[in-house]
C-alpha cells in the first residue's frame, strides 16, 4: 500500500469550494458517450411509452362514448 505525501498547503472549506482538485487513483470506465446514449435512450422510451399508453386509453374512451351514444339512441326509440 503506498501512501502520498501529504500537501504542504492547508486548504480551508472556501477554498476547495472554489478550487479544482483532481482525485488521485479514481477509476473512470464509463464514458459520457455512453451515459448521454442511455439517457436519450430512456427518454424516447418513456416517450413512445406515454403515446402509447394515451393511444390505448383513448380507443377505450371512444369504445365507451360509442357505446354511450347506441344506449341513448335505443333509450330515444323507446320512449
Amino acid at each position: 500500500m503506498s501512501l502520498l505525501a501529504p500537501e504542504t498547503t492547508e486548504l480551508t472549506p472556501e477554498s476547495r469550494s472554489t478550487e479544482f482538485v483532481p482525485v488521485q487513483g479514481g477509476n473512470e470506465s464509463t464514458s459520457a458517450e455512453h451515459l448521454l446514449v442511455a439517457a436519450y435512450l430512456l427518454m424516447w422510451a418513456a416517450v413512445f411509452t406515454f403515446i402509447f399508453l394515451t393511444w390505448r386509453k383513448q380507443g377505450r374512451m371512444e369504445e365507451r362514448i360509442s357505446a354511450l351514444d347506441s344506449a341513448i339512441a335505443d333509450a330515444k326509440k323507446r320512449s
